[in-house]
């Protein structure tokens, strides 16, 4: 894997429970690692659902192997956040994050 197709900081989250004082709880989202990696988008499609446009672009987010990525995980790149839907690629040297983007 040539390190100069890295070039985007990614952030990859994971979610946390947290219960507040009063037994409720609230989603947070805690950094898991932060890596490089080469982000490509795939497809995108448009549709109509319930009077809204929606466009799902799939997004493939190329890092160096980090164990423990799990598609229940989300990366983030700047203010950019994307849902990890798939994890492939467990050869220990490379991963691709296949991603769909989140509006």
């Amino acid at each position: 894997m040539r390190a100069g197709k890295l070039d985007k900081k990614v952030v990859i989250k994971q979610k946390q429970v947290v219960r507040d004082s009063f037994g409720q709880e609230s989603i947070t989202w805690a950094v898991f690692a932060t890596v490089w990696g080469d982000v490509k988008d795939l497809s995108g499609k448009e549709y109509v659902a319930a009077a809204a446009v929606k466009n799902p672009v799939t997004t493939e987010i190329r890092i160096r192997y980090t164990a423990g990525v799990l598609p229940a995980m989300r990366a983030e790149i700047g203010a950019v956040v994307y849902n990890i839907k798939a994890v492939l690629g467990q050869d220990r040297v490379s991963q691709q994050l296949m991603c769909e983007r989140q509006d």
